[in-house]
């Protein structure tokens, strides 16, 4: 016996098809988000203005790792070289309160733009790197 096909025959294939590619497309993404650390906040806040801090904090989406994290701060006009003037001092360093809140304090810093780069290893052992900008105005008297 031959039956045709009808048109919402055709259409519940095709929404049914639709339904498991999105289902094994969500079941994927959580995987990649979660594959490294990222910067969720940061003090001086990434692209804001500020009077000169004495250290640069971050906040990461996952647990650190004690070891092997990095800060560095340099004025932004060294953005695009190869090496850049350090104006952090001694080493970054994991809260033990708040595995996600790395710290670096950093040297008297006057007006001007700044970056802000730094690698981090989250507990599941991902390396992530990343970058931001802020700017310094004069401390008020």
């Amino acid at each position: 016996m031959y039956t045709m096909n009808t048109l919402s025959d055709t259409t519940g294939r095709v929404a049914a098809r639709l339904v498991i590619v999105l289902a094994i497309a969500l079941a994927a993404a959580p995987m990649e988000a979660l594959a490294h650390a990222r910067m969720i906040r940061s003090s001086p806040t990434a692209g804001g203005v500020t009077q000169p801090p004495a250290q640069v904090e971050l906040w990461f989406n996952e647990l650190l790792d004690g070891g092997f994290n990095s800060i560095i701060v340099y004025p932004a006009t060294e953005a695009s070289a190869k090496t850049h003037t350090s104006l952090t001092q001694g080493e970054a360093k994991v809260d033990p309160k708040d595995k996600t809140h790395l710290t670096v304090t950093v040297k008297p810093l006057p007006p001007g733009q700044y970056m802000v780069e730094w690698r981090v290893l989250s507990l599941d052992g991902h390396s992530a790197p990343g970058r931001s900008k802020f700017r310094v105005i004069a401390a008020k008297q």
